[in-house]
């Protein structure tokens, strides 16, 4: 399965999907930086949604920032780097290169936090 996290995709759970780098309904963006394919939405709500994603055989999840005001992406990138400082069990590591930013097919620029649990 490949799920399209653009916002805008009028059929993001389409099975057609499961193989395609493309998304066949809205044109975005299925593999994220040529590696992240997005399995399935696991939450949403505030200001983010959350996602399983496999990365080589690896699952991981994947925090998207939905809104865009500069408040929000402050917020955001400050949870990314105090995340990225602790090394507790229980607490998810973000990847070491996981925070990105992505601009899905005609629209803003995106935020991202990739997480190892």
């Amino acid at each position: 399965m490949s799920y399209c996290i653009n916002p805008h995709c009028p059929k993001p759970a389409d099975p057609a999907n499961a193989n395609n780098r493309i998304c066949r309904n809205c044109g975005s963006e299925i593999l994220l930086l040529g590696r992240y394919r997005v399995i399935k939405q696991l939450g949403g709500g505030g200001f983010g949604q959350t996602f399983e994603v496999d990365d080589s055989g690896t699952a991981k999840v994947l925090k998207v920032l939905t809104e865009n005001n500069s408040k929000a992406i402050e917020l955001f990138q400050q949870e990314a780097k105090v995340l990225s400082q602790l090394n507790s069990g229980g607490i998810p590591k973000v990847d070491s290169d996981g925070y990105f930013t992505v601009s899905p097919k005609n629209r803003q620029k995106r935020h991202y936090i990739l997480l190892l649990y």
